[in-house]
């Protein structure tokens, strides 16, 4: 199945929202986390379904755009692992605000699925770089980014880092997007359509 122009728009303005969300959101929640009361818990819930939907979405559309438009599949696991880890990860936290009594099991769970999800990341930034087309030179970077997130996420001391950077890489991805929507717009750009 092809990836349409309207998807890959879709693809990019959701990276760029998630570029721009993630700093506040990830802010907001480390400013509530420890309240107790229903608001507060509410407001973090609802940070964690954003985070877990614009992760989600966003990656299974790269991996859609890997599959369909390059026939790249060597990133496919990796991507798999990344979407599992984040739903894991995002229902441990939610199941811990609903139910606070679980929350100090929970809590080495969640660590332990936050290395894991650093690892997996790394793993995709190497599989990555050995896509044939460079993106327009943005490939090497985006995949440097995305080794850097997974590094800083998987050190635990270093995920503030971390989310910095994976708001820079979610920034490339959406520039990704956009350029591939372009192209999609003009064929002739890749030698398949009429000179307009």
């Amino acid at each position: 199945m092809l990836v349409t122009c309207r998807a890959l728009k879709t693809a990019g303005w959701l990276a760029m929202a998630s570029a721009f969300a993630s700093i506040p959101l990830t802010y907001a929640s480390f400013r509530l986390d420890g309240g107790a009361d229903p608001v507060t818990n509410a407001i973090q819930i609802a940070i964690q379904l954003v985070g877990m939907t614009l992760f989600v979405a966003i990656t299974l559309l790269l991996r859609r755009l890997l599959n369909a438009r390059f026939g790249f599949h060597d990133a496919d696991r990796s991507i798999d692992l990344m979407v599992m880890a984040n739903v894991v990860a995002s229902i441990a936290s939610v199941v811990a605000l609903c139910f606070p009594q679980w929350k100090e099991m929970l809590g080495g769970a969640s660590l332990v699925i936050v290395v894991f999800q650093g690892i997996v990341q790394v793993r995709f930034g190497l599989r990555l770089l050995r896509l044939q087309d460079d993106l327009d030179g943005m490939l090497r970077p985006f995949c440097y980014l995305n080794v850097a997130t997974g590094v800083c996420i998987a050190s635990l001391v270093l995920i503030v880092v971390g989310v910095v950077v994976s708001a820079i890489a979610d920034l490339m991805l959406g520039t990704i997007f956009f350029h591939l929507a372009k192209l999609e717009r003009e064929p002739d750009s890749r030698g398949t359509g009429a000179q307009p």
